[in-house]
């Protein structure tokens, strides 16, 4: 049907539903928007194959330029909800992956939205988009206020690590899960009470359909003596970087947790990662601030 007759009918609807066959199903399928005079479709659900190609072939981009590795939506997904209203299209999750992962979220259009969580309180998504290392050093003294004194930033970073004296250890968690928990018992904050056992089979549990080839560690390795500074358990995708959780010994002046995370970023930005996060949490400090330049808001949603 041509779209003028399509609007004519919703213009004088109240006159011609009863004598057009059409009009039911229509007007429940679609909305009228006097702003702007453009037809809308109500939400609806798709099968994720054919969300799939509705993406590609409006050349949706993960909203806010954002990324999580939860966004594999053919992985994780059976099901994706589409919005198209006033010209602009978004296909979302009807659910996370879990609590700490931002709903999947796809759209046609450039303006920042807050992504959906199922959070009980909107908490930020940490986020950090990737380029350089020298890139990343480089917005760090942007946005210090006193750059010869911060870390990290490009006037800090040699001297930092060359004080602290610690290479980046990387690995699978998957013939590690011994050791990731023995430097995690031993670097953990005595508030926590849980063990670096318990740590990682509750990453694997709260992950499902994450392959086990994902789970990660790194560890911040003093050079000297061999000890575990700080130790971090993450998913990779080989596309992003996520941490679950840190461990790091404390009384530093630079920080053994926050130098892990610098020179993990150093590391994926030298393989072409293109982002780094530690999902949707609270604030827990200064760590996350210095270094999730990035970070998104979000909104609290019901899971669909």
């Amino acid at each position: 049907m041509p779209m003028g007759r399509v609007r004519k009918t919703f213009a004088s609807a109240h006159a011609s539903v009863a004598s057009t066959v059409w009009s039911a199903s229509l007007l429940h399928a679609l909305k009228w928007s006097p702003r702007t005079g453009a037809l809308s479709r109500r939400p609806r659900t798709l099968p994720v194959r054919e969300a799939i190609g509705l993406i590609v072939r409006e050349r949706l981009q993960p909203a806010c330029g954002a990324w999580h590795f939860s966004w594999d939506i053919e992985r994780f997904c059976e099901t994706m909800i589409v919005e198209e209203n006033d010209g602009r299209v978004d296909v979302y999750a009807p659910r996370a992956l879990n609590e700490w992962s931002p709903f999947a979220h796809f759209t046609s259009s450039a303006e920042a939205v807050a992504l959906r969580t199922a959070k009980t309180e909107p908490l930020p998504f940490w986020l950090l988009r990737l380029t350089t290392f020298d890139g990343y050093l480089q917005r760090c003294s942007s946005v210090s206020a006193r750059p010869r004194d911060h870390f990290p930033s490009r006037e800090t970073y040699s001297g930092a690590a060359a004080l602290l004296n610690c290479r980046l250890e990387h690995m699978t968690l998957q013939g590690n899960e011994a050791r990731f928990a023995r430097w995690y018992d031993t670097l953990k904050d005595p508030r926590y009470h849980h063990s670096g056992d318990a740590c990682w089979r509750g990453a694997i549990e709260n992950h499902p359909r994450v392959p086990y080839s994902w789970f990660t560690v790194s560890a911040l390795i003093h050079n000297a003596d061999g000890a575990c500074k700080a130790v971090q358990l993450a998913v990779s995708d080989g596309r992003s970087h996520s941490g679950v959780n840190i461990a790091a010994m404390r009384r530093s002046r630079y920080g053994y947790g926050v130098m892990l995370a610098v020179e993990e970023i150093k590391r994926l930005c030298a393989m072409g990662a293109t982002s780094f996060d530690c999902g949707v949490s609270g604030v827990y400090g200064d760590y996350k601030k210095k270094i999730f330049l990035d970070a998104l808001t979000t909104t609290v949603v019901r899971e669909q």
